[in-house]
This record gives C-alpha cells, structure tokens and sequence, in this order.
C-alpha cells in the first residue's frame, strides 16, 4: 500500500495544533499534505494495528516501515545479559550467538568494549531488548584493534532497540571499523529502533544486499573525519548498497558531512522511504543521497526537515549520483530544506539542485504505511524522542541534541576524547524477576500474570498476537501497548 503521511495520535494531534498556534498560524494541514478539516479527524485515529495489511504481526506497536513484520525472539528463549564482558557465560555475545528464537534481557547497565571481533548474528530470529538494560543503559564500542562492526547481522528476522553504538577510532588500516553493518542476501526482515550511533571511522550504520529493513527513531551523529590509519575526510553516518526495500524514518543525522544516508539499491523494483528526518551539519559535501550503480532508484522522500550549513559540493536536501545511467524517481512531499525550500507553497523541486529536478516522480512509491508529522513537528519530535532513551539519553545525544537545538559545534577530527570521551553508563539496579522470564514481578502481578510462573512468559493473555514478554518489553520501552487487558474488554 502506498505510504500513508498523517499525525499518528491524539497526543501528537494537540501536539500538532500547540505548535501550529507557536508558528503563528502556519496552515500545518498544507505541510501534512492534505486538507486542514482533515486535521480534524486525527483526533480519533487509533494505535497502529498489531495485524499488516499483508497479516503479519507487527514487530512491536510503534513499528512501521519495511521491517515492521521482523518477528525477532519472539516465543523464544529468555537469555539473561548479566555482564558486559567481551564474551562467554552471561555476555551478550553468549545470547546473540545462541540457537533458535531468543530474546537478550539485560540486567546490568554498562559499557561492552570489544578487543577482539564483532558480534556476528547469524542465527536468526532474535530481539535484543537494550529497554531492559538497568542505570545508564547498554553501549557497544570497539577496541582500537577490532576493525569490523561492533554487529554484523547476517541473517533475517532480528530487532534491536534502545542500545548506543559509540564504536570509535581503529589504531591498524581497516575497511569498515563501525557501529552496525547488515550483510548478505539472507539480512531481512530486521528492525532497528531508536539506537543511538557515532564515531565510526567510514560510515557508523551500513549494509551491503540486505533488504526489507527499518532504521526508526534513531540518533546517527558524529562520524569521524580521520578515524584511523587511511581514513581521511570522511564524516559518513550511513551507507545503504545493493539489496533494496528500505525505510529510514523519525530520525537524527547530526555533524556527517556526507551519507545521510546514501543508499544504492540493486534489487529491480524496490523502494527507498525516507520520512520525518532531521539533518544538521555545519557542512555538507552531501545530505540525503542515492546511487543509480546497480539498479534505477525509486525513493519517497517525505516531510524532513534539513538545517543549513556550508556548502562543500552540494548542500540540497537530495542529491542523486548518476553513475550507470539506471536513472532515479523520486517522490518528494512536504520537505523543508534551509535555505532552499523553507515555506510549503514552495515547489517541491527545490530539494534537488536545478540540474536534477527532472527525476522528480509525481507519484508516491508503494511502501508500507509510515505514519508523519509537519516537518517542524517532526523536528521537535526527532529531538525529544529519538536515539537510545531507555532507561535515559547518555551525555553523548545529550550533548548531540543541544548542539542540534543550538546550531553549533563543527566535524569530529579523530576521536572521541576530544568531545568528552565515552561516558560512564551505571550498572544499576535490575528489576526483580523471580521466575526469571524476563517480566518484572512488579508487572506481572499488575497485569494479572504469575511472577513465579516462568511458562506465562511466552503467552498470550490478551489475544493480541504479542506475548506477555513482549508486552513488557513494550511497556519498558515506552510503546503505546505496554499494558495486557482481557480481550473481552
């Protein structure tokens, strides 16, 4: 179905209108993209349905995009993270490296500094749940020896949420020393959701062939100019290549001069959906960008909203490579682009440098429904509530989002001391779960679940489709569902 641009909620509905009275009276309806009495009836537009049009089950209730339907751990075993030591017994490495369905549950906060080589998922179906994560919550880094991602996913059907990947600079020549990289045909169907990354030495985020994807609610900020041995101007937050059907959506990309993402897709008819994101840089080679290397590129590019800075080569909102002359259509909706396009009677070309304004498509591409705001609300809502915020926001997005608020700061040079270090994440407290199925007991007796019965985990009590563990992960990560109610009811 074609994408859907609409406020999502009530909440977001009052939030819409507070904000339309704060510009002055701007016309909100006309950058939302349909009539302003249609406003109206958001009022009444309910949470996201748990069933796909397509009838699969919704990877959790705020998941949209093409790695809405990742079924993750779901019904699988509850692994328990109780360290954060590179690997063996109780690591996170033990959990992604298992068998079959599982969910990593964790019950430390704390930094995993990894010396010696990646996380590899390659086994399929598995949810890393960093909302559980106690104190500071969960991070990821790199040692200046480990050149790879700090995870590789390889395989379908995985979601991760609510973890920080701060990788940082490698001391030996490397390719692609960076925070998340999904590889081969077999990476699909995978959901990645309000991460927070930065300090990658190319690209922080990459993917090479894999498809059916969604990077949601995410913070991707401060790649490095010179992150090591080789590595020089580059300041790359996200490279998307070959596989296709990809959703990037309601999320920040702040001080990357280039790859914004770039994406370059190979499989013949997919789709690129990029929708409600937030670019700041104090310079820009290139913002949002696509490849035409391996196949024509067809991409919807909807109600973002870019911050001006210096123009290095190309400082538009879009920027297309012809490379194989496959050629680009772009569907462009309801974008604000400083300083090119910055009122909604404006034409939507304007996002495109004169030169590319042909490849403009009239009509949207099909792709799984992304619920929107007005560009200056998602603004406000990318910068409140993107990025890794369960248990809290670490000092890094902290900083990130004023320096966004305040239109300051310049390019990282080479490491990550030089804007505070890696913070100090608290191991904290873990909720109590007596029969360790990853529920708290507080939860499962509010709920009417047994916290001595580890079997009520993998249920369903309310006939939704989710478990009961799933249920609870919805509620530690702030979902709209995080609360089981009788299906009578």
């Amino acid at each position: 179905m074609t994408a859907i641009y609409q406020a999502h909620d009530v909440r977001a509905f009052n939030f819409v209108m507070a904000r339309c009275l704060m510009m002055g009276g701007l016309l909100c309806g006309s950058w939302l993209g349909y009539p302003a009495e249609a406003l109206a009836q958001t009022a009444t537009i309910e949470p996201l349905s748990p069933k796909l049009p397509d009838g699969r089950q919704r990877a959790f209730p705020t998941a949209e995009g093409f790695g809405a339907g990742s079924l993750g751990g779901r019904g699988g075993k509850v692994l328990y993270v109780v360290n954060t030591n590179e690997a063996g017994p109780g690591s996170l490495r033990a959990c992604v490296e298992a068998s079959g369905p599982r969910v990593c549950i964790f019950r430390t906060g704390g930094t995993i500094v990894l010396r010696e080589k990646s996380l590899e998922v390659r086994n399929p179906f598995l949810t890393i749940a960093g909302e559980t994560a106690p104190g500071g919550g969960i991070a990821i880094r790199n040692g200046e020896t480990q050149t790879r991602p700090s995870i590789a996913i390889r395989t379908n059907d995985v979601i991760i949420r609510h973890i920080r990947l701060r990788p940082g600079p490698h001391a030996v020549e490397a390719c692609c020393s960076g925070g998340l990289g999904m590889y081969s045909e077999a990476a699909k169907d995978i959901m990645l959701d309000h991460i927070s990354a930065s300090w990658g030495s190319d690209e922080t985020i990459d993917s090479e062939d894999a498809s059916n994807f969604t990077w949601q609610w995410g913070i991707a900020s401060e790649p490095l100019l010179r992150g090591g041995p080789g590595k020089k101007n580059r300041a790359r937050n996200m490279l998307f290549t070959k596989g296709g059907n990809v959703s990037v959506h309601h999320s920040l990309f702040a001080f990357g001069q280039f790859r914004n993402p770039l994406i370059k897709m190979k499989i013949p008819g997919a789709v690129a959906d990029v929708v409600n994101n937030v670019f700041f840089s104090p310079k820009w080679q290139y913002v949002l960008s696509f490849g035409d290397e391996w196949a024509r590129i067809q991409a919807n590019v909807v109600g973002n909203y870019k911050i001006a800075g210096e123009k290095l080569r190309n400082d538009h909102m879009v920027h297309l490579f012809e490379e194989s002359g496959r050629g680009h259509a772009i569907y462009l909706k309801d974008n604000y682009d400083e300083p090119y396009r910055t009122d909604p009677g404006q034409d939507e070309s304007l996002v495109l440098a004169e030169e590319q304004r042909g490849f403009v498509s009239a009509t949207a591409f099909d792709a799984p429904a992304v619920r929107a705001f007005a560009p200056e609300i998602a603004y406000d809502e990318v910068l409140a509530n993107a990025g890794a915020t369960k248990p809290q926001r670490d000092a890094v997005d902290r900083r990130i989002i004023d320096a966004v608020e305040d239109r300051r700061g310049q390019l990282l040079q080479s490491h990550p001391q030089d804007v505070g270090g890696w913070p100090e994440l608290d191991a904290g407290v873990p909720y109590q779960d007596s029969d360790m199925d990853g529920i708290s007991d507080d939860w499962e007796v509010e709920n009417g679940t047994d916290p001595k019965d580890a079997s009520d985990g993998q249920q369903d009590t309310d006939g939704d489709g989710w478990t009961n563990l799933e249920a609870f992960l919805h509620f530690m990560a702030g979902d709209t569902a995080g609360r089981i109610t009788a299906a009578h009811e």
